[in-house]
């Protein structure tokens, strides 16, 4: 998937100021929590950019030579883009040998472009002094904030729609069509893993499934990929979209209203109320929603193979 999903207006507004970014060679750092397109989108800045037809090398600050081939990777960008990923990651040793590169950098009459991506932990960090703060402040000249998955729920139906595409395609399968309930089912996770548990999730629904992906399908992936009596929020989560999320997989849990309601320790009338609110907004629908029991994942009822052990 090359193209950037930005229905959303918190999307949309990244990707303008991406393009401006692009027009410039100032150092630019992509924060975003895992999983939420960071690296994939530091990429697309030098895609939109004058370098395109210049080098893009890559190199992961988790990588054990880090120091050692730091040097030899800018020499390759020369001219375009130096993607220096997992910024959080760098050790003390590490971040001194990237600073000495930046002043080299600045002696060069092709300098690469540089791009960093980190975890939002890494401004911590350098507020507390563990990470070199003039460091920081040099690779962060434009910085980006990439909103999580549940900021964007917009965008969902067509980030979806591409993520089948593509996992067709490289599956020689042929796409199947994502229904109305299943996008409502897909609205009720707070997607801790964003866009690319997101991802995962539609792969498997690809692989073990046949026919159209609904409401039940995905209704039984999730239920594996969370404990039966926990719900995952991520840090930031607004108060309106934790309540969402603990009632629908409460219902998800118990498949009543009733003993939703009962354990919640609300009315039915207040349930009620809530779901229809949530299907107004497109995140539940009632209508041919059959809530699959968090023991039933239903994974041999429409698939057409086998599942692989292990």
């Amino acid at each position: 998937m090359k193209e950037v999903v930005a229905q959303s207006d918190k999307m949309g507004r990244l990707l303008r100021h991406m393009r401006a970014t692009a027009q410039s060679d100032k150092p630019t750092l992509m924060v975003g929590a895992s999983g939420s397109g960071r690296r994939f989108l530091g990429k697309r800045i030098h895609d939109m950019s004058p370098r395109k037809d210049k080098p893009l090398v890559e190199i992961s600050c988790m990588e054990p030579l880090f120091s050692e081939i730091l040097i030899a990777s800018a020499e390759r960008a020369r001219g375009g883009t130096l993607l220096v990923t997992d910024l959080d990651r760098l050790d003390e040793h590490s971040q001194r040998e990237l600073r000495c590169l930046l002043a080299k950098c600045s002696e060069w009459d092709r300098p690469p472009r540089i791009v960093s991506t980190a975890l939002p932990e890494l401004e911590v960090l350098a507020k507390r002094g563990l990470f070199m703060r003039s460091l920081y402040d040099q690779l962060a000249v434009l910085r980006h904030q990439i909103p999580s998955l549940r900021e964007r729920f917009e965008d969902l139906p067509e980030l979806c729609r591409l993520l089948i595409a593509e996992h067709a395609r490289i599956q020689n399968r042929e796409a199947p069509a994502l229904l109305s309930d299943g996008i409502a089912a897909l609205r009720s996770y707070a997607w801790p893993g964003n866009v690319r548990e997101l991802s995962n999730i539609l792969l498997r629904a690809l692989l073990w499934y046949s026919g159209p992906i609904d409401s039940e399908t995905i209704t039984a992936l999730l239920s594996a990929e969370t404990s039966t009596d926990e719900v995952r929020l991520p840090i930031g989560t607004s108060l309106a979209d934790a309540e969402q999320a603990l009632i629908l997989a409460t219902l998800r849990l118990n498949s009543s209203k009733q003993a939703t309601a009962r354990q919640l320790g609300i009315t039915r009338r207040t349930l009620y109320q809530k779901l229809a609110r949530y299907e107004q907004l497109g995140h539940y629908q009632a209508s041919r929603r059959k809530l699959a029991p968090a023991s039933g994942r239903h994974y041999g009822k429409r698939t057409t193979m086998p599942l692989a052990e292990g």
